[in-house]
C-alpha cells in the first residue's frame, strides 16, 4: 500500500544543499547601538536642513520614534540619495537633457557662498547662467532663491 514510501530521495539527500543562496549577513561596520561618526558629523552639518536630515536619518534607519507615514515620505525621498565619502549625494533622475550622474548636497549657507564665487571668478554672468553652473555639480533646496539673493 506503499506506506514506506515517502518521497522520492533526490541527490540533495546524501549530498546537502551544495549553494546555500538564502544566507543573511548584517554589516560589520554599523552596528543597531551606536551611530558612526560620518553619519553624526553628517546630521550636525544638516541641522537647518530638514529634507536632508530625513533622508539620512532613513538611509540609516535612525527614525524609529517618528510617526509611519512621516518614515515612508523620508524613505520614498531617499531613494534618491547614497553617502559616499562622507557626504551626501543625490542620484539625478534621466528626464534631465544635462549630463551628470550624481549631485553633492550642500547646505544653504555654502550654495550661497559658492553663488558668490561662481558669480565673481566666471564671469559676471546673469543668474540663471550662475545657477546652470551650479546645477551641474550641486544639489541644494530653493537654489533658485539662493542665486537670486546672492546676486
Amino acid at each position: 500500500d506503499g506506506s514506506k514510501w515517502t518521497v522520492n530521495e533526490d541527490w540533495e539527500v546524501a549530498s546537502g544543499i551544495v549553494q546555500d543562496l538564502f544566507s543573511v549577513e548584517t554589516s560589520s561596520h554599523i552596528s543597531n547601538t551606536e551611530t558612526p561618526t560620518n553619519i553624526i558629523s553628517l546630521q550636525h552639518k544638516f541641522t537647518k536642513e530638514p529634507l536632508f536630515l530625513d533622508v539620512i536619518e532613513a538611509l540609516y534607519n535612525l527614525d524609529s520614534s517618528k510617526p509611519v507615514k512621516t518614515k515612508r515620505g523620508a524613505q520614498h525621498h531617499a531613494k534618491q540619495y547614497f553617502i559616499e565619502n562622507d557626504k551626501l549625494w543625490m542620484v539625478v533622475n534621466d528626464s534631465s537633457t544635462r549630463v551628470h550622474s550624481k549631485l553633492e548636497c550642500i547646505t544653504q549657507e555654502e550654495a550661497v557662498e559658492l553663488v558668490r564665487s561662481e558669480h565673481a571668478n566666471n564671469g559676471h554672468w546673469g543668474r540663471d547662467m550662475v545657477k546652470l553652473q551650479l546645477m551641474d555639480r550641486i544639489y541644494s533646496p530653493c537654489l533658485d532663491h539662493l542665486v537670486t539673493t546672492a546676486i
